[in-house]
């Protein structure tokens, strides 16, 4: 039988472009083209993270089957792209449900709730650091399996694109840190 923690664990609300807290510390989600605001509540963190990552979800399938079908199959590469599509489409419907299902914010105004840099500054300097790292990290591991491996020339040129992604997302990270603490050192 498990064993019992009485350590309670603290569920972070996440942080992200569109994403906002209220005076009430609850979570708010602003669909950039539906234009409504929706609240996101506790229990629904992990689901709506899940949808968030929907677009790195597909590609890393759409990765996954082109190497599987062209390499190990011999399937032509379109299936993987109708597969993917159907992901896709599949994954953009369940987000738009899952939307639909929460409850609607009145009157949302953006710049009356804490936004993207004030939500970014409680992640901790820690945090957004091991992040940074790790995404350079993969990066650089990446193009070093694919020149490893041998692969042909676009294995070669799509690697090269997720790592210069990899260090675009870390140059955006260190200079929303470096924003957030200086508007932290303004304020004090």
């Amino acid at each position: 039988m498990a064993k019992k923690s009485n350590i309670k664990q603290e569920i972070a609300p996440p942080v992200g472009f569109n994403l906002y807290q209220d005076k009430k510390n609850r979570t708010i989600y602003k669909h950039p083209f539906y234009h409504n605001a929706v609240y996101i509540p506790v229990y629904d963190y992990k689901t709506f993270e899940l949808y968030r990552k929907r677009y790195i979800l597909i590609l890393s399938v759409f990765v996954v089957l082109f190497t599987m079908f062209t390499q190990w199959f011999q399937i032509p590469w379109w299936a993987s792209i109708g597969i993917t599509l159907l992901l896709w489409f599949f994954l953009e419907f369940k987000f738009f449900t899952f939307l639909k299902k929460q409850q609607p914010v009145k009157h949302f105004d953006p710049e009356s709730y804490e936004s993207y840099s004030d939500n970014f500054a409680k992640q901790g300097t820690k945090r957004i650091l091991t992040k940074t790292i790790l995404y350079l990290l993969v990066g650089i591991l990446i193009v070093y399996n694919t020149y490893y491996s041998q692969y042909d020339s676009m294995y070669v040129i799509a690697s090269w694109i997720v790592l210069g992604l990899c260090v675009l997302y870390a140059l955006f990270q260190m200079v929303m840190l470096i924003k957030v603490t200086k508007r932290a050192k303004a304020r004090n």
